[in-house]
């Protein structure tokens, strides 16, 4: 599913921005540089919106902006990492360092959660989200996480996460 989402076009690391709002203009130039159809300005303000409807921040240091886009194609994902965490409104009062932005088309919903699930349960092991903070070569970071992903059965999913992380 993830090797469909991500490339290694569409991942930053180790940004300097200051602000939630500089983060969203980034993740949202990272969709538009990689997909002709796609308008950064409707992306950011598709996320902006959605971030006025609740924080997509988790715990630890991770957000999970995402949002529908009418000009959307196929379901895409960005990552965003940042030298300095930014105030992202977070429930556990810590900065964010690790965004995780997916865009899907307007009438995907059961996609869109089904995405959604499987970053969360990606970012939920901190091994994982360690390793995204640590990466230097968005090569390595797509492979790696794609790998991750494509080792994983539904029927054995909670024990090869025990086992197999990035």
């Amino acid at each position: 599913m993830l090797d469909q989402l991500l490339s290694p076009s569409r991942i930053q690391l180790g940004a300097n921005i200051s602000s939630k709002k500089k983060a969203l203009q980034i993740l949202s130039q990272l969709f538009a540089n990689n997909d002709s159809s796609l308008d950064k300005n409707i992306i950011f303000d598709a996320l902006t919106s959605r971030e006025k409807l609740g924080s997509t921040a988790m715990d630890s240091g991770i957000a999970i902006p995402h949002c529908r886009i009418p000009q959307c194609k196929q379901a895409q994902a960005v990552i965003l990492t940042l030298q300095q965490g930014v105030d992202y409104d977070s429930r556990d009062g810590l900065d964010v360092d690790i965004l995780w932005a997916l865009i899907v088309p307007e009438q995907s919903t059961d996609e869109h959660l089904a995405i959604l699930a499987k970053l969360a349960e990606i970012l939920s092991d901190p091994h994982n989200c360690e390793h995204i903070r640590r990466a230097t070569d968005v090569n390595t970071l797509c492979n790696s996480i794609c790998f991750l992903d494509n080792t994983q059965d539904p029927s054995t999913r909670a024990e090869q996460t025990a086992n197999t992380r990035l």
